[in-house]
Order: structure tokens, then sequence, then C-alpha cells
């Protein structure tokens, strides 16, 4: 989330003043696997196969996550069939690899299969594709204190094919300038101007992966999983201030890959990462065939997947506190040989809000409550309902 640089600089403050008084600390049964490979992906028989390659980095390594892209991926089934995938780079997302895997059969295994330039090989295990139940709901529910909402799901199987899940979902979800104003301070030209468009700076949009949900109903007598919940939003949240979507991934899965995932969850609980070294407890379903030795963080699934998408708005969950915009004081000046300027106010971090410039009636404000680039972006998802621009 993007923070205002006067919370920034307090944060930092505060660590620096904390993190005097503490000792390293090296999480009980972590090895020092830096360099590893962490494969994440599923095998999806009812639509494109993602595969994401990374490196496991140190704890204290202060390198973002490295993406892997030269390698070859590929799915095979038991009979040797084989299914090529080609990296692909999106803006603002980490690269994958995609693999057409729509015509898969349910009737036969497959595994995954990726080969490093450096000739290292990892497989998955032959897998049996699980057929994913429809998801019954989506939900939300506000706590007693009115201080967060948590969103859930329900599903259940008839069939019983699998009793253990797992979810992912996407977030997107829109942000509203706390001021509307027509007119902005050009610092290069030292003037106040007109948009050329109605309050251009007044919507923006936010972008969010999430991390897995797993769930199981084996201990119960029904195949359902009701109001499982899948996150928390507080209500400072910027996901809850104006129209909010979630679209979620539902998987039929393995109590082994159950498992695995629980157990991730609890390791990065307490790491802080998957791309952080993992304790030895954690085992996947993916091996090096070429060095046996070399440790791979990942586990495959394979079966189909079911979505479901909602949207929700602010009035709808009924909590969102906005933060505090108050206008800029100019006792921030005081003090000054010369009068503080419009570029002054500007360099600052301050923004003009206005609605023409005849009137000459104006405040300044933080720029976080007039741009709303200050929080999100301009990317309009496009199934977006509204024709806000």
């Amino acid at each position: 989330m993007i923070l205002k640089k006067l919370y920034n600089c307090s944060i930092l403050l505060l660590g620096v003043i904390t993190t005097a008084c503490i000792t390293p600390f090296t999480p009980k049964g972590v090895e020092s696997d830096e360099g590893s490979l962490v494969i994440e992906g599923d095998i999806i028989l009812n639509g494109d196969t993602k595969i994401y390659l990374s490196l496991l980095r140190a704890l204290d390594s202060p390198f973002s996550i490295t993406y892997v892209t030269n390698a070859q991926v590929w799915v095979e089934n038991q009979h040797g069939t084989t299914y090529s995938g080609s990296v692909k780079v999106e803006p603002n997302e980490p690269p994958y690899y995609i693999i057409d895997t729509r015509i898969l059969s349910l009737d036969q295994q497959y595994k995954l299969c990726v080969h490093l330039q450096d000739g290292r090989r990892y497989e998955s295990n032959f897998l049996t594709p699980l057929v994913t139940p429809e998801i019954d709901a989506i939900g939300f529910m506000v706590d007693d204190s009115k201080t967060s909402v948590d969103f859930h799901v329900t599903t259940h199987d008839s069939n019983s094919a699998s009793r253990f899940y797992k979810w992912r979902y996407i977030e997107d979800w829109e942000i509203v300038a706390h001021y509307y104003t027509n007119v902005y301070y050009d610092r290069s030209l030292r003037t106040v101007r007109q948009y050329a468009t109605p309050a251009p700076y007044y919507y923006c949009w936010r972008h969010s992966k999430s991390s897995t949900v797993v769930a199981k109903t084996d201990h119960l007598n029904q195949n359902l999983v009701y109001q499982q919940r899948l996150n928390t939003v507080d209500r400072r949240d910027d996901r809850i201030s104006y129209l909010y979507s979630m679209e979620l991934l539902q998987m039929s899965i393995t109590k082994e890959a159950h498992s695995y995932w629980s157990v991730l969850k609890r390791n990065t609980d307490e790491i802080g990462s998957i791309f952080a070294p993992q304790p030895t407890d954690l085992h996947g379903n993916i091996r090096c065939i070429t060095d046996p030795g070399v440790r791979v963080i990942g586990f495959i699934s394979a079966g189909t997947i079911t979505t479901k998408r909602i949207f929700v708005t602010s009035q709808e969950i009924g909590i969102y506190t906005p933060f505090l915009c108050n206008p800029m004081d100019t006792a921030l000046f005081d003090g000054w040989r010369t009068p503080p300027t419009f570029a002054d106010y500007y360099d600052y971090g301050f923004r003009i809000v206005g609605f023409d410039i005849a009137s000459g009636g104006h405040e300044w404000f933080p720029r976080a409550c007039v741009e709303c680039t200050a929080r999100g972006t301009k990317n309009k998802p496009p199934f977006w309902p509204n024709n806000h621009i």
C-alpha cells in the first residue's frame, strides 16, 4: 500500500529506535537455501496453466525477488505427450510461463517439468486431476466492533470427490480522492491551470493477488465448507473506500497438498515470506531429478478450477473510516524570510483544490487527499462496472 511521506518517516524513525535493542533471530530448523528454486502454479485442465519460477533468498537479502525467465517448462502425460509453455511478461506483473492445457483430459495423469539453463531438471509427481465443485457464495461479515470486515466463501461437493480445498483470489478496488478539483498547479510554469478534462485524478484503481487459503471437511459428516474466511480488511483500508471486487479461484486438492499449504502458512507466518529460507519440514511434490540433493520449494496440483466474482460498495459494508485530510497550515512556513510561494506549497507535498481559475478561491491539501495517483493508478480494469475515468 502506498503510504504518505510523513508516515514513512515516522515508521523509519520507529524502526531505528526499536531495532537498536533487538538481537538477530534465526528461526529454528531453517536451512541456508538461498538460490533454491521456487515453483508456483497448478496444472489447470479447464484453463491455461501459469507457472512462476523464482529463487529463494536470504532473510536479510536487500534484493527483490529474482524470477527465472530462461527455462523450459512443460506439462507431460503418462504416455509421454508434452505441452510446452512460453514465458510471458505483463506490465506490473511478475513474469510467468503459460501453457495451454484446456484440451487435457480428466482420465489421464500429468506432471510438470522444468529444465533450467544450468542443466538441472525438475519434475513433479504424476498427478490425477480432480474436478472442482462450483462456488456457492462469497460473502462478508462486519465484526461486532465495526473495525473490520471478513470476506468468506461457502462451497460444497455432493459427489464428495475431495474433502480438501484451496483458494486464491484477485482483488481490485476503486479509490476516490477526498477532494474534487478541476485546477492544478503547474510547477514548471509556476501557474495555476485548468485541467483539460474534469478532475482527471479523482478516480483511481488498485490491484492485488492473495496468498493461498486452504480448508478441509474430512472431519465433517457433510462435504460442506461454510463461511471459510478468506481475508480481513480494516475499516481504514482503501479497499473498502468506494468499490471493491474479488475474483475467487477455487480448486479441489489432495490431502497431501492441504498438509503442504498448511505447513507453508505456519512457516510464512513465523518467517514472513515464501521466498525466505523455509524449515526442513516443508516437503512438496517436486524434485530435482538431475541432483536429488538439490532442494526445491513447491507443490503442484492438477484439476479443474471454478471462479466467482463479487462487487461490494463502501455503503454496503458501512464501516470505512477515511484518514483525515486537513488543509495546509500556513504556520508551517512561519519564520521564513520571504513569504512562501505556490511553488513552496507544491514542493512541500501539498496540492491545490479549486473549481475554476476565474473565481480565485482555493485551498491546499496533502497530495494523498487530492490526487488519487498517490494511492493508486489510472489502470482501470477492463471488467469494471462503471464508466469513471
